[in-house]
């Protein structure tokens, strides 16, 4: 596939084969997503990949996310694809790995009554860190399409950021998402995209 291929065929994954990931395979996506870019080139990123016994645990971590997101879901949904997608945070899908991505946590205090220079001066590093981070998801789910995986970008997670951090004995980090990852056991239709979302300025 090229790459206008690999970026209209991604889709959010939700249920795997129970198939191991070779670290081999994994290493190689996770090694060509660091290429991403990062204001200042900093890489202020981590990954962590996680699987066997502390994956498990990890997902029981993960699984109480699903009750924060209920009450959204609810509105958003009918509820037999609410009990679909919480299923989902009890399970990860069954994927064999699970990819945290990290940045270094910054304190933020914003007032509404900043300028916007103002509040840049204060969020630059942090808006820097989780631009470059998302640069990094997103080479993550592309390079793993192309290699035969799924993937699921997740935010929702950060509901529970103090257990999963507990889980994995991590301090002084940010996470910016939960990422399953695997082979995937589902084809799930393309979703249609949402139109004007480009502006032409100064164009015949």
């Amino acid at each position: 596939m090229d790459i206008k291929e690999i970026v209209r065929q991604r889709r959010s994954i939700r249920k795997y084969e129970k198939r191991e990931i070779s670290r081999d395979v994994l290493n190689e996506v996770l090694e060509d997503a660091l290429w991403a870019p990062s204001g200042t080139n900093r890489q202020n990123w981590q990954i962590i990949a996680v699987r066997g016994e502390q994956r498990d645990k990890l997902v029981r971590a993960v699984a109480g996310a699903g009750e924060h997101m209920k009450p959204r879901l609810e509105k958003l949904f009918k509820e037999k694809m609410v009990r679909i997608t919480l299923q989902f945070f009890k399970d990860l899908g069954g994927a064999p790995v699970v990819l945290l991505i990290y940045i270094p946590k910054t304190a933020v205090d914003i007032r509404p009554d900043m300028s916007s220079t103002e509040r840049h001066y204060i969020e630059h590093q942090r808006f820097n860190n989780l631009s470059g981070a998302a640069a990094l998801i997103q080479n993550i789910l592309l390079l793993a399409k192309a290699k035969g995986l799924g993937t699921c970008w997740m935010t929702a997670p950060k509901y529970v950021e103090d257990e999963i951090n507990e889980v994995m004995g991590v301090e002084n980090q940010e996470l910016v998402a939960v990422v399953p990852i695997g082979y995937p056991d589902q084809d799930p239709p393309a979703p249609p995209r949402k139109g004007d979302k480009i502006r032409w300025v100064g164009f015949d």
